[in-house]
């Protein structure tokens, strides 16, 4: 048969019709049903399953007769329509989806904080998500603005506890495990909620106060808001040095007379003398107005800001009160936390000269690692990363995330979360050359490099104030200052 004839043949045709079955599926009048796409087989009779042969005639074949008779094994029922792979299963796993709601805007948003690794990479995202905001700096602040009806919009968000706080409130991956919806706030409604843009004052949405211990607490933000301001009154007597007679610019001249710089000192009973001598080797070479504020754990608790039990590893009672300097300064401009173990022999206006507005904080980065496992009387020496960076630190005290260190946080949070500043990122902490913590036993004097001669020198391991470590490396210089301080005491009495 030639390819012509073969064309226009019916069995041609037949062959090549096309059709809704399978290929060499017998031909039906009726369209499968969705069991049978699936091949699966629910009942033994082709009646049963919905299948219907068009004619008698069209039986099947012996061979295909016995088949039909005991099909094979049906596969199990799919559950669930369409199947999702496995791996987009397990990206599912590791997303954390949040609604996201705008003042005014009849619909939502879902955004995955997974993706983020920051609060920016968040706000520039609400950003692209809503077209109508652009993000501008107001004080120190991002906010969303809409510049067609010249609103301003805060992110907000709802944590576990079903309290609504601002956006930067905590470190981020705190944010994400606690983030259950955002909404974008007109600021005029979001002026009451916590977070790191409202002044550290007593609000009925504080976990410390859900707590019901809110009237301690209330009397503890004012209590210690006046104790600050009268310390040189009730604890040190007199405090605040002369302005320098001989100032330099106007601009000296305004920082001096108004606002001393103000230098928080851990206080451990056990170290009063300790205390006293660091205070008074400040007030001595002091050419400004400073500030000497004793940071008091007795005091703290007495007035419900501190809370915390006190560890076993804890050598001193300021571990983690010192971690309160912002929150005591009420987050307004510098202040700086050191330990008593301190002698200082510069003036802290070199230190106050180092200051840069762009960093959270600034100190010197020790790269120490102690060999010693006991220190001052006994206590137990550890070692963990960024050791002694916190024991003399710069705290910008308005800076953003410095406003995460409420009396909750310090009192709740881990030791490393603490010591090793995880509430900020790396390009946040500036760098103090290491005269201003000059670590006995640790850093050394270069013969003939006055670079390396201490400005303040920090007893680590223990002080002369202790019997057996009268003998330390510059122990001397101590109890020549401390000489020089019982004088001067007696001759105020």
């Amino acid at each position: 048969m030639s390819p012509e004839t073969a064309k226009n043949s019916p069995e041609f045709d037949t062959v090549t019709e096309l059709t809704l079955g399978l290929p060499g599926a017998p031909k039906s009048g009726m369209k499968r049903g969705f069991s049978e796409t699936l091949e699966l087989n629910l009942g033994s009779s082709s009646s049963a399953s919905g299948y219907h042969s068009g004619s008698p005639d069209d039986e099947l074949p012996e061979n295909e007769t016995s088949k039909a008779e005991n099909p094979p094994r049906t596969k199990a029922q799919v559950v669930g329509w369409p199947p999702v792979r496995a791996f987009r299963k397990n990206i599912m796993k590791s997303c954390k989806y949040v609604k996201v709601a705008v003042d005014g805007a009849p619909y939502l948003r879902k955004v995955d904080l997974e993706m983020y690794s920051s609060y920016e990479q968040l706000l520039s995202a609400l950003e692209n998500m809503f077209t109508c905001f652009t993000i501008c700096n107001v004080l120190n602040e991002r906010k969303l603005m809409d510049p067609v009806n010249g609103m301003e919009y805060v992110p907000t968000y709802e944590d576990k506890d079903g309290d609504w706080m601002l956006v930067g409130d905590v470190p981020w991956k705190m944010f994400v495990e606690s983030c259950k919806r955002l909404r974008l706030k007109k600021s005029s409604e979001a002026s009451g909620l916590i977070g790191p843009y409202t002044p550290p004052r007593c609000s009925k949405s504080w976990t410390l106060c859900r707590d019901n211990r809110d009237s301690q607490y209330c009397a503890a933000i004012d209590g210690l808001i006046l104790l600050v301001s009268l310390a040189m009154v009730i604890s040190n007597g007199e405090e605040v040095k002369p302005a320098n007679p001989n100032p330099q610019s106007d601009v000296t001249i305004e920082m001096d007379t108004q606002k001393p710089f103000r230098i928080f000192v851990g206080y451990d009973p056990r170290e009063d003398l300790a205390y006293e001598v660091c205070r008074y080797s400040i007030l001595k070479r002091s050419s400004i107005p400073v500030e000497v504020i004793p940071i008091k754990q007795s005091e703290l608790r007495q007035n419900g800001a501190y809370w915390r039990e006190r560890g076993k590893l804890e050598s001193t009672e300021f571990s983690f009160s010192r971690f309160l300097t912002p929150f005591l300064a009420n987050y307004e401009g510098w202040a700086v936390f050191v330990d008593c173990d301190f002698l200082y022999l510069g003036d802290v206006k070199d230190l106050r000269d180092l200051i840069d507005d762009k960093y959270a904080i600034m100190c010197v980065q020790h790269d120490y690692s102690p060999k010693e496992t006991t220190k001052m009387d006994g206590a137990v020496q550890t070692v963990y990363p960024r050791k002694n960076w916190s024991s003399m630190v710069l705290y910008n005290c308005g800076y953003p995330k410095n406003k995460v260190l409420t009396p909750e946080v310090v009192n709740m949070q881990s030791g490393a979360f603490l010591h090793r500043f995880q509430w900020l990122d790396d390009h946040e902490i500036g760098s103090v050359p290491f005269v201003w913590n000059f670590l006995v036993g640790h850093n050394r004097v270069v013969e003939g490099d006055p670079a390396t001669l201490p400005k303040a020198i920090h007893y680590t391991l223990g002080g002369p104030w202790f019997e057996a470590w009268k003998d330390c490396e510059f122990g001397d210089l101590w109890l020549k200052e401390m000489e020089e301080y019982k004088k001067a005491a007696e001759k105020e009495v």
